[in-house]
């Protein structure tokens, strides 16, 4: 697993304060088909998965950008810009969250909130699945920073892989919050919270780094020379 996997699942991990806080209430107001443990964890699950499919299917799409950014020759400058973007979002806190949607992105999840809304007073478990494909999809600032690390991976896979990892970070903490009815975690959120600016500023670091191809192994490895001749056939 190369540095930037790595703190993709860390950002997750220590961004579980933001998820709660945003994911959190739609988490508790999912309905379970029971009352028993088996059935509050199968509707837990089921809802995580949802959204970690979402995240991946997001990691596709900024994966084909990525990928021809690595095709025109422009990789290492996209994962620069887009460390310098994840440090400023420190520096300025709310830079990736003030994107405001306006015209058809706006009416299309103003739809999203709408149709989320309505699948909350279904237990069954494809709706539960998709309450989670659409809580996946809604805004988020700390999805913006995934996704510009996964842009930065420069193949549709390892971009995807990225998201899926960064999902996975998330999962424990709302597993937890959905399980306990949301008493565990309060101690935990404020080292959360002071946690994920760090890593935002990590992934940052290391994606300025990558871009740099200063020939260090997995840190900043050198990135390989396309052959520009071609050899005509005889």
């Amino acid at each position: 697993m190369n540095g930037l996997l790595a703190t993709a699942f860390i950002l997750g991990v220590a961004g579980s304060a933001h998820c709660v806080g945003m994911c959190g209430p739609i988490a508790l107001a999912v309905p379970s088909p029971g009352n028993s443990f088996p059935a509050r964890l199968g509707s837990t699950l089921l809802l995580n998965a949802g959204r970690l499919l979402t995240y991946v299917l997001l990691g596709l799409a900024i994966g084909v950008f990525g990928a021809g950014m690595r095709l025109a020759g422009l990789q290492q400058v996209t994962s620069i810009a887009a460390g310098i973007v994840l440090i400023l979002s420190v520096l300025v806190p709310g830079l990736l969250e003030r994107w405001a949607p306006t015209g058809r992105w706006s009416m299309a999840i103003g739809r999203l909130r709408s149709s989320l809304a309505r699948q909350l007073s279904r237990t069954a478990p494809e709706a539960i699945f998709f309450t989670g494909l659409l809580n996946g999809a809604l805004p988020c600032g700390l999805v913006y920073a995934a996704l510009l690390g996964a842009a930065a991976q420069g193949t549709v896979m390892l971009a995807a892989l990225f998201m899926a990892v960064f999902a996975l970070g998330t999962i424990p903490a709302l597993l937890v919050l959905r399980m306990s009815g949301g008493a565990v975690l309060n101690g935990l959120r404020p080292r959360l919270r002071r946690l994920a600016p760090v890593l935002v500023c990590t992934m940052g670091v290391l994606m300025i780094l990558r871009g740099a191809n200063l020939g260090v192994p997995y840190l900043s490895p050198a990135t390989p020379q396309v052959a520009t001749q071609v050899t005509a056939c005889h």
